[in-house]
């Protein structure tokens, strides 16, 4: 519980044996939606002041949901591993050969999905917003597209780390980077 505010960045370790090189992805601890938590810690000490067990439920609820709430998808929360070959990738037990692989690819669900521009002057849906932003910016992960398919291989970097893993497991495998 004492490194519930410890923010942790992406990173990779690659380790080599032989001529298969296991990449080991740790991604990045989710940022804090602190304007919830201070919305939700007023209204907390508002149940001092006459909101009584609703603002301190209310209240307490929401600074939890502040601090503890991940919202990238659940394959960008946690630690993952693949190994390349010069022939091959291998990850979640599927290998996927040289020959089938249409390229790899760094993806964002969070901001390649289709969608609107939208504008508010509403200052609590902009927080939101903001927040949304910053939860995108560690919503990048390393793709392999083979069979018309995209499988994700590791998740929950920023664009820097995600883009260095492509190039190193892009490198093993002679492929061209753009």
């Amino acid at each position: 519980m004492k490194d519930i505010l410890k923010k942790q960045d992406a990173e990779y370790k690659k380790s080599a044996k032989g001529e298969t090189t296991e990449f080991a992805v740790t991604p990045a601890s989710a940022p804090k939606f602190w304007y919830l938590i201070i919305i939700g810690g007023l209204v907390f000490l508002a149940g001092f002041l006459g909101l009584g067990i609703f603002g301190w439920l209310i209240g307490g609820g929401a600074v939890a949901y502040g601090l503890l709430r991940d919202q990238r998808p659940k394959d960008h929360k946690v630690p993952m591993a693949f190994s390349v070959t010069p022939t091959s990738v291998t990850a979640g037990g599927r290998t996927f050969r040289k020959d089938e692989i249409h390229r790899l690819r760094i993806a964002n669900p969070w901001f390649d999905r289709a969608g609107i521009d939208i504008y508010t002057t509403n200052a609590n849906a902009a927080a939101g917003m903001a927040h949304g932003m910053k939860l995108g910016e560690l919503c990048y992960g390393l793709t392999v597209e083979s069979g018309g398919k995209a499988h994700l291989l590791a998740g929950g970097m920023d664009r820097t780390t995600a883009f260095g893993l492509l190039s190193d497991a892009a490198k093993i495998l002679d492929l061209k980077v753009d």
